[in-house]
């Protein structure tokens, strides 16, 4: 069984965790508090983002410090095989047990199938669970951190998840900000990944213009696979440009995408309420924070047209819908999207003309 080959002790603390934007002190605030509790908590964010990373931390920093941390990633195996690893079988313990007394990581869980989701939810309301084929009732003394790089709460409403077990995992909650919105922390990361290698290598300023540039679809994973890259391939003490490995260049030289002509069915009111409204929001992520519709409304009382926060909120459906903006709950906000910067521009050319 996979327990067997597991690390039972957290290897992050929130120390670990490096960056100083705005954004990922914020993160790591939230995160402290919520390791104080013994609520579930789930964890949203992109892939390479640094959701295990956060939830090793968080046992790091619990009461449950001295348990077992077991993660465990629910796209790695067939359903029945985690469904055996989890809650064992007749004559042998699973992952639910090993890890008494401590936290489990349950990570992709939005990828898990109705059975496991309807054995998950009943495990969370009644904090029992009974080994496969076996009758004992066994008491659940583990905390459970869950993890997604999906929109849940968007499956629960296309039916492809269960709203109980949602809201059951979603006690507590915390969005991990990509590395697109923290680029400032790239320098930084870049020093403490080489630092960590063991090697004494400076790296060219060109290449640190180019990470700066690149848009790191694949987060903080896809920086540091890079960074090993270029310390390998490296001739000497230095990393020069023709290190970069070629997939990224590739990447960052592909033409982008057209933006969408929807402003083009805009009057010219709708035009300057959404120049406005994206404006606002870009200020605001520049400044390394959120927006909210009372920002936006509040702001919106000095400017040429006054929006309520209801006009606000129905303006910023649209943008979402078209992939402009992404709306986070609680102090996540709303932030532009590169398509969203895209519309902008269009829309700011567009003013002109008129």
């Amino acid at each position: 069984m996979i327990i067997h080959n597991l690390d039972f002790l957290p290897k992050y603390n929130f120390e670990d965790i490096i960056g100083d934007h705005p954004l990922i002190i914020e993160a790591k605030h939230i995160a402290k508090k919520l390791a104080a509790s013994d609520f579930p908590v789930l964890i949203e964010g992109e892939t390479g983002a640094g959701k295990e990373l956060f939830a090793h931390a968080m046992h790091y920093s619990s009461q449950r410090s001295n348990g077992p941390f077991l993660p465990v990633n629910c796209c790695a195996m067939s359903e029945s095989m985690l469904e055996k690893e989890l809650f064992g079988f007749e004559g042998e313990a699973g992952l639910f047990e090993a890890a008494d007394g401590g936290t489990i990581f349950l990570d992709e869980i939005g990828d898990i199938n109705e059975q496991l989701q309807a054995r998950f939810n009943r495990l969370l309301q009644e904090k029992m669970f009974r080994r496969i084929g076996g009758s004992e009732c066994i008491p659940l003394n583990v905390r459970i951190i869950s993890a997604t790089n999906s929109n849940l709460l968007e499956k629960v409403q296309n039916g492809a998840f269960r709203a109980d077990l949602f809201y059951r995992l979603n006690v507590l909650s915390i969005q991990i900000p990509l590395l697109k919105e923290r680029k400032s922390d790239i320098p930084l990361l870049t020093s403490y990944f080489i630092k960590q290698s063991g090697k004494k290598i400076r790296i060219d300023q060109a290449v640190i213009d180019f990470l700066m540039e690149y848009d790191w679809h694949g987060n903080v994973r896809e920086l540091k696979n890079t960074i090993d890259y270029m310390l390998t391939v490296c001739d000497g003490r230095s990393i020069q440009i023709h290190d970069i490995p070629k997939q990224s260049v590739l990447s960052k030289n592909k033409p982008k995408k057209e933006p969408e002509k929807t402003d083009l069915q805009l009057t010219l009111m709708d035009k300057r309420e959404y120049l406005f409204i994206l404006n606002t929001i870009k200020d605001f992520n520049d400044q390394g924070e959120p927006a909210s519709r009372r920002m936006i409304a509040d702001l919106s009382k000095t400017a040429e047209q006054t929006l309520t926060t209801q006009q606000v909120r129905h303006r910023l459906d649209f943008l979402e819908k078209h992939r402009y903006i992404t709306k986070g709950r609680g102090r996540a906000g709303t932030k532009i999207t590169l398509e969203g910067t895209d519309f902008l521009n269009s829309l700011n050319e567009n003013l002109v003309k008129d």
